[in-house]
Order: structure tokens, then C-alpha cells, then sequence
């Protein structure tokens, strides 16, 4: 395979035997002065995927922009081990080098796209010169994240257990493929010599994640009380602070709740900020409409029984399992209610008291 492939999808298995076949190991990257850039453009990609929530496409014109594309992939997940099971930085970076595989895939031939599906473990057949098929577990399996209607699987096209796709749908699939792949790998084991020599790199990261930390308990919670919300927006409150993507359905339900309950918009629109597929002006807009301040009308939350039939209901706990809790608002009051304390029994006056 062309070194250019490798260093557009370096995790194929070709790309690590590329680095042997060339004499390069472990202990140059981390130690050479010859791959200093390579380890400032492994830095870049931790960074641009944290701070922006994308890593940058790379137009390459020579084979030393192609070895430090290549190797720059191999000290990101070096710095990413190193930084350690940090959920923020892990989700962003497996999202934003998955998302980069996605829009590069979709540019590919449809049999180079096949191939590189087959090796992440999809079950893939060519049906056409423009459409695909993958078995139906296959699909269940790297669509389950995708709340949206279009990619629920009784909505697609079937035949003989296998779902038909186009390139564009199959470059999206196999974006969470990627990303569950990078995710059960890292955090790769380092030892302590690795992290002293990325130690700047390392502390780096390691202050922009709480910076984002506390810039979104800062600017999103304000008056509201966590410990009160119900189970499904506390999980659609974490996804957000992890830069996970939020359902559609799952948006409007946090939107109208968090306005119901008191939080201006400017702390909403911190809640979706680290989103990765996060944009202001149209985040600004939805919650504008939502909230009521452009459209006039102030959107309540959805029901409870509409929260399991959209498969945003997360978590229900005891209270959730009530018969009369039909309402995530509902919820919120409830927790809010102080419960009536016992009055103390007054002590008996003693027999021998005067």
C-alpha cells in the first residue's frame, strides 16, 4: 500500500509494519531530534481534537510530510495514554481522529472503502457499483449510538439479514467503528521514562481539560441543582461535558428543561459547547426557538413515555419507577420537596422533679 494511505488511515495494520520495514522504533520517536516534528505534530493532534473537537485535514507534497502525518498518529496515542483514563479527552480524540477517517473515506473508491471496513471487522459485500451491504449485526452494532429515525434499523432497506448502503451512510458507520476501536485500545500501558519525555506535552492536555471542566460547571449549571435532575438529563448533561454527540430528540429535551428550571441560554449553549459537532450560530438559534425568545412560544421538556419511545429515557431509578412519575419536571420538583421532619418527643417531666 502507497505510504500516502498509510499516513491517511494509520491504523491499518500496514502502517506499523511500514515503521518496521523502515528501521523506526518506539525509542526514536520518543527520544530522536530527527522526529522532533513529527512529536510537534503529535501534540497538535491531541490539542486541535480537545480545543476544536476535529484534527485538521494535511495536504501532503513529499514523503517527509507523509512520515510525520504517519508518526504524528503514533505520538497522539502516546500522549493520550500518557494524560491517562481521562473520559473527556479519550471520547474527543477517538470522535475527532474517527471523524477524520469518515470524511477522507468518503472521497475513497468504494472498494478501497470496502477493504478498510473489511479490516475493522465489518461484514461488507458489494451489491452495485454505488451501494453496499453489511450484515445486520454489523450494523446494529456501529449504529446503535445514532438515535436519529433515518438510521434506526426498521427503517432501512433489507434483504436476507444484510442492510443496504451507499458509500456516504457506510463512511459514517465505520466513523464508529473507528471510534470504538481507538477506544478499547487506549490508554495504551507507558512507563515513567515515556511520560517525563512528554511531560510538557502532557501537562498541556492535561490543563486544557480542566479548563473545559470548569468553564462548563461555570457557565451551565448556575442556580440549577444537579443532585434534583432526573437520571435521563443528568446522562444527557454528561454526554455533553464528555463531547459525545446528543441525540437530536435528546437536545431539545436538556433545552426546554434546563430553560424550565431556570438556566439562561448563554448556560445552555455552554452545555452543548463541547459537542463535537458543535456549531454556535445554529446551537444559538435551536435554543432561541426552543426557549422561546425568537419564536415566541417556550417549549415544555417531553414526557416520560415519550423520553423511552425516542431512547433517551437513561438510567431510571426508583423514583423514575413511579406511578405517577410521567414527567422529567415532575422529577425535579419532587426532589426539590423537603421531607416533613419528625417532631422530637417532648421529655417526661421526672417523678422526683419538683
Amino acid at each position: 500500500m502507497e505510504p500516502r494511505y498509510l499516513a491517511m488511515y494509520p491504523f491499518l495494520p500496514e502502517a506499523s509494519q511500514y515503521l518496521k520495514d523502515n528501521g523506526i522504533n518506539l525509542g526514536d520517536i520518543i527520544n530522536s531530534g530527527a522526529y522532533a516534528q513529527a512529536r510537534d505534530a503529535g501534540r497538535r493532534r491531541v490539542m486541535e481534537a480537545l480545543v476544536d473537537g476535529q484534527i485538521s485535514e494535511k495536504v501532503f507534497t513529499n514523503d517527509l510530510e507523509i512520515m510525520v502525518e504517519l508518526l504524528s498518529y503514533v505520538v497522539a496515542r502516546i500522549i493520550v495514554s500518557c494524560v491517562g483514563q481521562d473520559q473527556i479527552l479519550l471520547e474527543r480524540y477517538s470522535l475527532a481522529e474517527a471523524q477524520l477517517v469518515q470524511a477522507r473515506l468518503e472521497n475513497e473508491s468504494l472498494d478501497f472503502a470496502i477493504d478498510t471496513a473489511n479490516i475493522l471487522g465489518l461484514d461488507i459485500v458489494r451489491l452495485n457499483t454505488t451501494e453496499i451491504s453489511v450484515h445486520f449485526s454489523d450494523y446494529l452494532k456501529n449504529s446503535s449510538q445514532m438515535r436519529s429515525q433515518e438510521w434506526k434499523l426498521l427503517n432501512q432497506v433489507m434483504d436476507e439479514g444484510r442492510v443496504e448502503l451507499g458509500q456516504k451512510r457506510l463512511a459514517r458507520l465505520m466513523q464508529n467503528a473507528v471510534k470504538s476501536n481507538i477506544m478499547k485500545e487506549l490508554p495504551l500501558p507507558v512507563n515513567d521514562s515515556i511520560i517525563e519525555a512528554f511531560a510538557p506535552a502532557i501537562e498541556l492536555v492535561k490543563v486544557e481539560i480542566e479548563k473545559r471542566k470548569a468553564q462548563f460547571e461555570k457557565e451551565s449549571y448556575g442556580k440549577v441543582s444537579f443532585l434534583r435532575l432526573p437520571p435521563c438529563m443528568k446522562e444527557i448533561l454528561d454526554m455533553g461535558k464528555k463531547g459525545q454527540n446528543i441525540p437530536h430528540v435528546g437536545r431539545f429535551g436538556i433545552t426546554a428543561f434546563l430553560h424550565t428550571i431556570g438556566m439562561t441560554n448563554e448556560g445552555i449553549l455552554a452545555v452543548f459547547s463541547s459537542s463535537p459537532d458543535f456549531k454556535a450560530d445554529l446551537a444559538r438559534y435551536q435554543i432561541d426557538h426552543i426557549t422561546g425568545k425568537s419564536s415566541g412560544i417556550e417549549y415544555l421538556p417531553p414526557e416520560c413515555a415519550t423520553m423511552k419511545t425516542q431512547g433517551v429515557c437513561y438510567n431510571p431509578d426508583s423514583l423514575c419507577n413511579k406511578k405517577w412519575m410521567n414527567h422529567p419536571l415532575t422529577y425535579y420538583s419532587s426532589k426539590g420537596k423537603k421531607k416533613p421532619q419528625k417532631k422530637k418527643p417532648e421529655p417526661k417531666e421526672s417523678e422526683n422533679s419538683a
